[in-house]
């Protein structure tokens, strides 16, 4: 099982005097198929509707589809990452991902 990320940008906000949500967002998934197969696409694509549909609930006037990136590995936590906590393990690890081409 691979795991992958999408990421999505928002294309206006609507104005309200609530917060209506980030610039972009990175909808995750995971699956074993083939890059670019139909069983890859349709995982992609369920992932991007649903952290779209919440983000246009919330405030995105709509989204464009960004770049997909998959992990590729892990490296351990440095004291100098923000992932690094004073309770972190010495063994902590954080995923590392590389664009899809």
């Amino acid at each position: 099982m691979k795991n992958y990320y999408t990421e999505i940008h928002a294309n206006g906000f609507k104005h309200t005097n609530k917060f209506s949500g980030f610039a972009s967002a990175c909808a995750h998934f995971s699956t074993d198929a083939e890059l670019h197969s139909v069983e890859y696409v349709i995982a992609m694509k369920d992932a991007i509707e649903r952290i779209a549909s919440q983000e246009v609930a919330h405030g995105w006037m709509g989204y464009t589809i960004g770049k997909t990136f998959e992990e590729t590995g892990r490296e351990p936590v440095s004291v100098m990452s923000p992932a690094w906590e004073y309770r972190t393990s010495s063994n902590e690890t954080t995923p590392v991902f590389e664009e899809v081409k």
